[in-house]
């Protein structure tokens, strides 16, 4: 089975943070599919962000986000992740792919909580990506340097078609 992952069912969120602060935001506008298959290690989850769809906290960091010196949306408008295993560790799951993000492909790995039912795949995640593999290394302030690490926060709720 496909199931549509859509805003509607998924939420794609980040934390990023300064020496004096955090920064919480994340994207609206994305779609994508997870090819569900038996068992669950052999699905295929593959999804399209939308850059200019990202929000933060503060109307004038959102600005400087989508600005040149990070995510450059107008040059890299979309940032995609395609799974290429899935596999079951201990209680959870790691999942691996890549993350083409600000026009660099690079294969990440990270943990997920997966959970089935009859109505619905649920997915939960939560961790960190530097964003200096990516290309994005605007340091911020000399007083006030920006984190390389950025928090990345995904969750699923998926409904299966009956």
């Amino acid at each position: 089975a496909v199931l549509k992952i859509t805003p509607e069912n998924t939420k794609v969120e980040f934390v990023g943070a300064k020496v004096t602060r955090s920064h919480d935001g994340g994207f609206t506008d994305f779609g994508g599919q997870l090819a569900l298959g038996t068992p669950v290690e052999q699905s295929k989850i593959d999804i399209t962000i939308q850059t200019a769809s990202l929000f933060s906290d503060d109307p004038k960091l959102t600005k400087h986000l989508k600005s040149p010196e990070f995510f450059d949306i107008e040059k890299f408008p979309t940032a995609t992740f395609k799974s290429t295993e899935i596999k079951k560790e201990g209680e959870g799951h790691v999942i691996s792919g890549d993350l083409t993000l600000h026009g660099v492909t690079k294969r990440i790995s990270f943990p997920a909580t997966v959970s089935m039912s009859d109505a619905e795949v649920k997915a939960m995640s939560e961790f960190s990506i530097n964003r200096k593999d990516f290309g994005i290394v605007y340091p911020g302030m000399p007083d006030d340097l920006i984190r390389d690490l950025v928090v990345i926060k995904l969750s699923l709720a998926l409904p299966r078609q009956g």
